[in-house]
């Protein structure tokens, strides 16, 4: 018994050596998610002691906001998801430090189960400062460099159509269809440039909402005539289904009106010909909603979650007729998230897609 006793002490301390050696942030709590166990790694990026986690209430000593700065309910926290749902959840999040400062951070906290029911948690995480700073530089570099592209391309795009308006003689077929070419190819370089500038600008955090009162119904309208011609080159359908009276939302109307297009181009790139695509305005409850309905390819369940992804594009019967830049969708959520919203998607393959913006009242 006495050897037992020994051993389990043995086991029981080396487990404590290779938790507080862990070199990331480390927390566990239990079921009250009150703090049993917290590492060296943890405590130097909160800037906490030891004593004055152990033991206390987690959410109420350590404040933690989403990956865009805004705080998370009690409810919504990692952790809580975790014991909701019973899985691992993984994500970016900005804690808060002792002295205030904000910290963001990756973190990936798991149920601890006995059977079916969580008895506590594991949280590891990491500061990820450095990480976020590359990627700002990144971003920057791409905005310059693009910007840059943009100049010259531009410059050529105003000398070739000089030629094929005859300012430099007249054109002889060949010549003509050559320079048109070269003219479509120097359009779709621009409008790619275009795309990686506008993304650029988001994840700098350099896109500010210009916020007022709109009707819905009147944004979904000029969004539809915007593309109205893309679809009636593939014979494709637009049906606008409206209720009688306004869908008042405080809104940046052209953001939220380039997002709805974006969501249509889409739903026609993956809609056959003759097909029907139909924007939905309604109001329910605390939420405005706009729906972009299709009778496309659809998408598997398990590529839902690359939708909006930076230049994502997932392969179906129609992907390969597509010159897309796979920043459309990544656009529209993000503007979409920049008004206290979301895209949610619901899709059948071979069936057609439903994308639904949904607009809080009280932003």
């Amino acid at each position: 018994m006495e050897r037992r006793l020994k051993n389990f002490r043995g086991r029981t301390s080396e487990a404590d050596v290779l938790f507080m050696s862990i070199g990331e942030g480390a927390i566990v709590t239990d079921a009250q998610a009150r703090v049993s166990r917290v590492n060296q790694a943890a405590l130097k990026v909160l800037g906490y002691k030891e004593e004055e986690l152990l033991g206390k209430w987690f959410p109420g000593v350590v404040k933690v906001l989403d990956e865009h700065g805004k705080p998370y309910t009690n409810i919504d926290r990692p952790m809580a998801e975790v014991f909701i749902t019973g899985k691992i959840v993984s994500k970016r999040a900005n804690y808060i430090r002792k002295n205030g400062t904000v910290v963001p951070v990756f973190l990936t906290v798991s149920p601890m189960l006995i059977g079916a029911k969580p008895v506590g948690a594991i949280e590891v995480f990491r500061d990820i400062s450095d990480e976020l700073a590359l990627e700002k530089a990144k971003d920057e570099f791409v905005a310059i460099a693009s910007h840059q592209l943009r100049t010259p391309a531009t410059a050529v795009k105003q000398y070739v159509g000089l030629l094929l308006e005859g300012y430099a003689d007249k054109l002889t077929e060949n010549q003509r269809k050559f320079l048109e070419r070269a003219y479509e190819s120097n359009e779709r370089q621009l409008h790619i440039v275009q795309e990686i500038l506008k993304i650029t600008q988001l994840d700098l955090d350099k896109v500010v909402l210009k916020l007022s009162d709109n009707d819905l119904r009147e944004i979904a309208r000029s969004a539809i005539d915007t593309v109205r011609s893309n679809f009636q080159k593939k014979n494709q359908t637009i049906e606008l289904k409206v209720p009688d009276e306004p869908v008042m939302a405080r809104v940046d109307p052209e953001q939220l009106r380039i997002a709805v297009e974006n969501l249509l181009e889409n739903a026609s790139n993956y809609t056959w010909e003759k097909k029907t695509v139909t924007v939905i305005v309604r109001k329910i409850k605390n939420e405005s909603t706009i729906t972009v309905k299709d009778e496309g390819v659809g998408i598997a369940s398990a590529d839902i979650h690359r939708l909006f992804q930076k230049f994502s594009r997932i392969p179906n019967p129609l992907s390969l007729e597509i010159n897309g830049t796979g920043l459309g969708l990544y656009w529209a959520a993000r503007i979409i998230q920049l008004h206290g919203g979301n895209i949610k998607v619901r899709s059948t393959l071979g069936v057609g897609s439903s994308f639904k913006i949904n607009l809080p009242d009280d932003l």
